[in-house]
């Protein structure tokens, strides 16, 4: 484990010393415009960044430079682990062309969908066959509508994290928070520990200003971390679905105002605007308050989760600092 932990610090910090070279091979670049807050065009190398990481990864897998297929309890065999890292793969591609070349949403959410589809087909460990609850001992058996169930929840937070992708640091803080929580439950999950360093690399650049993580980094990011949230629930790592909701329910719920506010306005609830949390905040706070707070909306709900305070609460306390954050826009709309 050390001798991988070394590889991989050594990988990143080439990465952080010559990610100017990196751009200019990827060639994909974020320019400013009315609506877009950055003023310069800047590359959008994060998810490259991620995908180099996991691609040493398997390699190192694959000739034996790690003695033993130790990845934690997420992969069942390594016909699960070959396939969850073909189709992450696919799935930072849809995201990667959609950085340059602007994919319509709806073909983007068609291609999303048909890859979950297959990848669940294949892979069952990952389906999500009862729904249980920390505050009642009853539970809701999916049975044939499970299939529909797990890729619904893959889509909307891969969506959820699209749409929350705003201010730099603001997405990658957030899937560092959530890879330290599941790291928490299974410390030999080398794949959270490559992400977790790949991130940080990420995060020194993105609060710079250097690079963007894009969408093909939040797309692989989201999916890496759904799949491996379902995982712990299906092997009762995670014992509730409320947890989950918790975990998840920053971009959430955000997602769902965006969808009513858009629809009641008439729009395309997939079209980007200026009305996320982050613009909100923004109207009242300098950046360094705004990333702060989302930092602190995100974390607080998980301590408390750890230190296993209700969960009706949580989310309570959540929906009334998110309402007052966000009121006064609510209001405008």
């Amino acid at each position: 484990m050390l001798e991988t932990l070394i590889i991989f610090i050594s990988i990143n910090i080439l990465i952080l010393i010559s990610y100017n070279y990196l751009s200019k091979i990827v060639n994909v670049y974020d320019f400013p415009n009315k609506r877009k807050i950055h003023k310069v065009k800047t590359p959008i190398i994060g998810g490259v960044i991620l995908l180099i990481n996991f691609i040493s990864l398997s390699i190192l897998f694959k000739f034996g430079a790690i003695d033993k297929f130790t990845i934690g309890v997420v992969f069942e065999k390594e016909l699960n682990y070959f396939l969850f890292s073909l189709f992450s793969v696919l799935i930072f591609l849809i995201g990667f062309i959609d950085d340059k070349i602007d994919i319509k949403p709806n073909l983007k959410l068609f291609c999303l969908a048909l890859l979950i589809s297959f990848i669940q087909y294949f892979d069952n460990s990952i389906l999500i066959t009862e729904i249980r609850f920390s505050f009642t001992e009853n539970s809701i058996n999916l049975g044939k509508y499970s299939f529909l169930f797990t890729a619904l929840c893959f889509l909307l937070f891969i969506n959820a994290c699209n749409m929350f992708d705003g201010i730099n640091l603001q997405s990658c803080l957030y899937y560092l928070s959530l890879s330290i929580y599941l790291f928490s439950l299974d410390s030999q999950n080398l794949l959270l520990i490559v992400l977790m360093i790949s991130l940080f690399i990420i995060c020194i650049l993105n609060s710079k200003g250097k690079i963007f993580i894009g969408d093909g980094g939040v797309f692989l990011c989201s999916f890496v971390l759904a799949y491996f949230t379902i995982r712990y629930y299906n092997i009762d790592s995670i014992h509730y679905s409320d947890k989950i909701f918790i975990l998840m329910m920053v971009p959430g719920i955000d997602m769902f105002r965006l969808f009513i506010f858009r629809l009641l306005k008439n729009k395309n609830p997939f079209e980007p605007d200026n009305s996320h949390i982050h613009h909100i905040l923004l109207e009242r706070f300098t950046y360094l308050q705004t990333i702060l707070i989302i930092f602190l909306l995100v974390n607080i709900p998980i301590i408390l989760t750890i230190f296993n305070v209700s969960s009706l609460l949580i989310i309570l306390i959540y929906l009334i600092t998110y309402f007052i954050l966000t009121k006064n826009h609510l209001k405008k709309g």
